[in-house]
Protein backbone atom coordinates (compact mmCIF):
# COMPACT_ATOMS: atom_id res chain seq x y z
CA UNK A 1 0.00 0.00 0.00
CA UNK A 2 2.66 2.63 1.13
CA UNK A 3 5.09 1.96 -2.18
CA UNK A 4 1.36 1.99 -4.49
CA UNK A 5 0.83 5.65 -2.41
CA UNK A 6 4.48 7.34 -2.81
CA UNK A 7 4.54 6.47 -6.50
CA UNK A 8 1.24 8.03 -7.40
CA UNK A 9 2.66 11.18 -5.27
CA UNK A 10 6.00 10.91 -7.10
CA UNK A 11 4.27 10.70 -10.37
CA UNK A 12 1.88 13.96 -9.20
CA UNK A 13 5.10 15.66 -7.85
CA UNK A 14 6.53 15.43 -11.18
CA UNK A 15 4.06 16.56 -13.34
CA UNK A 16 2.95 13.50 -14.61
CA UNK A 17 -0.86 13.81 -13.22
CA UNK A 18 -1.77 18.15 -12.50
CA UNK A 19 -4.68 19.31 -10.91
CA UNK A 20 -7.69 18.21 -11.90
CA UNK A 21 -6.79 14.82 -14.05
CA UNK A 22 -8.56 11.76 -13.42
CA UNK A 23 -7.00 9.24 -11.85
CA UNK A 24 -6.11 5.11 -13.34
CA UNK A 25 -9.14 3.07 -11.53
CA UNK A 26 -8.69 0.86 -8.80
CA UNK A 27 -8.61 -2.00 -11.30
CA UNK A 28 -5.92 0.02 -13.70
CA UNK A 29 -3.45 0.60 -10.70
CA UNK A 30 -3.72 -3.19 -9.16
CA UNK A 31 -2.65 -3.96 -12.89
CA UNK A 32 0.18 -1.70 -13.12
CA UNK A 33 1.44 -1.89 -9.95
CA UNK A 34 1.04 -5.41 -9.60
CA UNK A 35 -1.00 -5.75 -6.79
CA UNK A 36 -4.24 -6.34 -5.28
CA UNK A 37 -7.23 -3.64 -5.32
CA UNK A 38 -7.34 -3.69 -1.61
CA UNK A 39 -3.78 -2.09 -1.52
CA UNK A 40 -4.61 0.35 -4.30
CA UNK A 41 -7.87 1.06 -2.29
CA UNK A 42 -5.72 2.11 0.88
CA UNK A 43 -3.44 4.12 -0.84
CA UNK A 44 -6.41 5.97 -2.46
CA UNK A 45 -7.81 6.80 0.64
CA UNK A 46 -4.61 7.38 2.22
CA UNK A 47 -4.15 10.47 -0.34
CA UNK A 48 -7.42 11.39 0.08
CA UNK A 49 -6.72 11.85 3.90
CA UNK A 50 -3.94 14.35 3.28
CA UNK A 51 -5.86 16.18 0.71
CA UNK A 52 -3.64 15.44 -2.51
CA UNK A 53 -6.90 13.90 -4.24
CA UNK A 54 -10.58 13.41 -4.20
CA UNK A 55 -12.88 10.50 -4.75
CA UNK A 56 -16.18 10.90 -5.98
CA UNK A 57 -18.95 8.37 -5.70
CA UNK A 58 -19.63 6.95 -8.96
CA UNK A 59 -16.85 9.39 -10.83
CA UNK A 60 -13.44 8.35 -9.59
CA UNK A 61 -10.59 10.02 -8.02
CA UNK A 62 -9.58 13.47 -9.38
CA UNK A 63 -6.23 15.71 -8.30
CA UNK A 64 -6.44 18.64 -6.16
CA UNK A 65 -4.71 22.11 -5.77
CA UNK A 66 -2.51 20.14 -2.58
CA UNK A 67 -2.25 23.06 0.29
CA UNK A 68 -0.86 22.12 3.47
CA UNK A 69 -3.53 24.55 5.03
CA UNK A 70 -5.96 22.31 5.90
CA UNK A 71 -3.76 19.90 7.68
CA UNK A 72 -1.31 22.72 9.23
CA UNK A 73 -4.58 24.68 10.40
CA UNK A 74 -5.94 21.34 12.62
CA UNK A 75 -2.94 21.45 14.61
CA UNK A 76 -2.33 24.85 15.29
CA UNK A 77 -3.67 24.35 18.89
CA UNK A 78 -0.77 22.63 20.09
CA UNK A 79 1.13 25.92 19.62
CA UNK A 80 -1.62 27.91 21.82
CA UNK A 81 -0.89 28.80 25.55
CA UNK A 82 -0.54 31.57 27.87
CA UNK A 83 3.52 32.33 27.13
CA UNK A 84 2.91 32.34 23.01
CA UNK A 85 3.16 36.26 22.71
CA UNK A 86 7.12 36.79 22.32
CA UNK A 87 7.11 33.11 20.34
CA UNK A 88 4.47 34.52 18.11
CA UNK A 89 6.59 38.03 18.20
CA UNK A 90 9.85 36.14 16.97
CA UNK A 91 8.00 33.66 14.24
CA UNK A 92 6.21 36.72 12.81
CA UNK A 93 9.65 38.90 12.76
CA UNK A 94 11.27 35.60 10.87
CA UNK A 95 8.79 35.22 8.39
CA UNK A 96 7.08 38.33 7.43
CA UNK A 97 10.57 40.00 7.00
CA UNK A 98 11.42 37.74 4.83
CA UNK A 99 8.28 37.56 2.76
CA UNK A 100 8.58 41.61 2.74
CA UNK A 101 12.17 41.23 1.22
CA UNK A 102 10.89 38.67 -1.05
CA UNK A 103 7.90 40.80 -2.16
CA UNK A 104 10.23 43.60 -3.27
CA UNK A 105 11.58 41.20 -5.64
CA UNK A 106 8.58 39.38 -6.61
CA UNK A 107 5.81 41.45 -5.79
CA UNK A 108 3.72 42.33 -9.63
CA UNK A 109 2.13 45.70 -10.43
CA UNK A 110 -1.22 44.01 -9.57
CA UNK A 111 -0.15 42.65 -6.14
CA UNK A 112 0.90 46.34 -5.13
CA UNK A 113 -2.25 47.75 -5.88
CA UNK A 114 -4.30 45.26 -3.81
CA UNK A 115 -1.75 45.87 -1.08
CA UNK A 116 -2.49 49.50 -1.17
CA UNK A 117 -6.33 48.88 -0.91
CA UNK A 118 -5.44 46.51 2.01
CA UNK A 119 -3.37 49.21 3.57
CA UNK A 120 -5.97 51.84 2.86
CA UNK A 121 -8.43 49.54 4.95
CA UNK A 122 -6.70 49.36 7.54
CA UNK A 123 -5.66 53.06 7.77
CA UNK A 124 -9.31 53.44 8.19
CA UNK A 125 -10.14 50.80 10.48
CA UNK A 126 -7.15 51.90 12.62
CA UNK A 127 -8.53 55.52 12.65
CA UNK A 128 -11.88 54.39 13.33
CA UNK A 129 -10.68 52.16 16.46
CA UNK A 130 -8.08 54.86 17.82
CA UNK A 131 -10.63 57.33 18.40
CA UNK A 132 -12.24 54.90 20.51
CA UNK A 133 -10.20 52.32 21.76
CA UNK A 134 -13.04 50.61 23.98
CA UNK A 135 -14.96 49.46 20.60
CA UNK A 136 -15.13 45.53 20.54
CA UNK A 137 -15.88 45.65 16.86
CA UNK A 138 -13.94 48.73 15.78
CA UNK A 139 -11.00 45.96 17.48
CA UNK A 140 -12.04 43.22 15.61
CA UNK A 141 -12.54 44.99 12.03
CA UNK A 142 -8.48 46.61 12.53
CA UNK A 143 -7.40 42.82 13.55
CA UNK A 144 -8.76 41.95 10.33
CA UNK A 145 -7.76 44.44 8.08
CA UNK A 146 -4.48 44.43 10.27
CA UNK A 147 -4.46 40.56 9.49
CA UNK A 148 -4.42 41.20 5.71
CA UNK A 149 -2.61 43.35 5.16
CA UNK A 150 0.48 41.24 6.36
CA UNK A 151 -1.32 38.26 4.58
CA UNK A 152 -1.13 40.43 1.20
CA UNK A 153 2.63 40.50 1.63
CA UNK A 154 3.15 37.43 2.43
CA UNK A 155 0.98 35.88 -0.51
CA UNK A 156 3.27 38.38 -2.71
CA UNK A 157 6.65 36.67 -1.72
CA UNK A 158 5.12 33.28 -3.96
CA UNK A 159 6.02 31.11 -1.58
CA UNK A 160 3.74 28.20 -1.17
CA UNK A 161 5.05 27.37 1.80
CA UNK A 162 5.53 30.89 4.02
CA UNK A 163 1.94 30.86 2.62
CA UNK A 164 0.71 28.11 3.62
CA UNK A 165 2.72 28.08 7.67
CA UNK A 166 1.43 31.91 8.04
CA UNK A 167 -2.59 30.34 7.73
CA UNK A 168 -1.27 27.44 9.99
CA UNK A 169 -0.70 30.25 12.47
CA UNK A 170 -3.09 32.97 11.85
CA UNK A 171 -5.09 32.14 15.13
CA UNK A 172 -1.85 33.22 16.92
CA UNK A 173 -1.04 35.60 14.94
CA UNK A 174 -4.74 37.43 14.79
CA UNK A 175 -4.04 37.00 19.15
CA UNK A 176 -0.20 38.63 18.92
CA UNK A 177 -2.31 41.72 16.46
CA UNK A 178 -4.98 42.27 18.89
CA UNK A 179 -2.53 42.54 22.32
CA UNK A 180 -0.53 45.01 20.18
CA UNK A 181 -3.01 47.11 18.21
CA UNK A 182 -5.28 47.26 21.67
CA UNK A 183 -2.91 48.21 24.05
CA UNK A 184 -1.14 51.18 21.64
CA UNK A 185 -4.22 52.35 21.16
CA UNK A 186 -5.23 52.60 24.97
CA UNK A 187 -1.50 53.39 26.01
CA UNK A 188 -1.77 56.32 23.39
CA UNK A 189 -5.26 58.14 24.49
CA UNK A 190 -3.72 57.95 28.09
CA UNK A 191 -0.94 59.46 27.08
CA UNK A 192 -2.94 62.11 25.51
CA UNK A 193 -1.42 61.11 22.03
CA UNK A 194 -3.30 61.39 19.01
CA UNK A 195 -3.84 58.46 16.27
CA UNK A 196 0.03 57.27 14.77
CA UNK A 197 -1.74 57.97 11.21
CA UNK A 198 0.71 57.92 8.39
CA UNK A 199 3.24 57.23 10.87
CA UNK A 200 1.59 54.13 11.46
CA UNK A 201 4.86 51.28 10.46
CA UNK A 202 1.98 49.64 8.03
CA UNK A 203 2.56 52.90 5.72
CA UNK A 204 6.70 52.66 6.29
CA UNK A 205 6.55 48.81 5.34
CA UNK A 206 4.38 49.75 2.19
CA UNK A 207 6.89 52.81 1.14
CA UNK A 208 9.77 50.31 2.13
CA UNK A 209 8.23 47.45 -0.37
CA UNK A 210 7.21 50.20 -2.93
CA UNK A 211 10.30 52.03 -3.00
CA UNK A 212 12.69 48.71 -2.47
CA UNK A 213 14.26 50.14 0.36
CA UNK A 214 15.73 47.10 2.36
CA UNK A 215 17.51 48.68 5.22
CA UNK A 216 14.46 50.75 6.43
CA UNK A 217 12.12 47.71 6.04
CA UNK A 218 13.64 45.97 8.44
CA UNK A 219 13.47 48.89 11.00
CA UNK A 220 9.89 49.20 10.04
CA UNK A 221 9.10 45.39 10.54
CA UNK A 222 10.29 45.69 14.06
CA UNK A 223 8.93 49.00 15.03
CA UNK A 224 5.56 47.46 13.94
CA UNK A 225 6.26 44.19 15.74
CA UNK A 226 6.98 45.89 18.96
CA UNK A 227 10.88 45.04 19.08
CA UNK A 228 12.09 48.69 18.62
CA UNK A 229 9.97 51.52 19.78
CA UNK A 230 8.63 53.89 16.89
CA UNK A 231 10.75 56.93 18.06
CA UNK A 232 8.64 59.53 19.49
CA UNK A 233 6.14 57.95 19.12
CA UNK A 234 5.18 54.40 20.27
CA UNK A 235 4.55 53.85 23.76
CA UNK A 236 4.56 49.80 23.68
CA UNK A 237 6.99 48.48 26.10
Amino acid sequence: MDQVCDSIKQDIADGIWKTGDKLPSEAEFAEIFGVNRLSVRMALQKLNTLGIIETRVGEGSFIRDFSLKPILNEISIFYEGSDQYHDVQQLRNLLEYECMRLAVHSATEEEKKALKAALDDYNQCALAYSLNPDDQQALAQTVDADFNFHYSVVKMSHNRLYKDIYYMVQQLIRGHITELVSTRAHRRRNAGLSPLGKSDTHNKIYNCIINSDLEALHQANEEMLGIVPVQGLDVFD
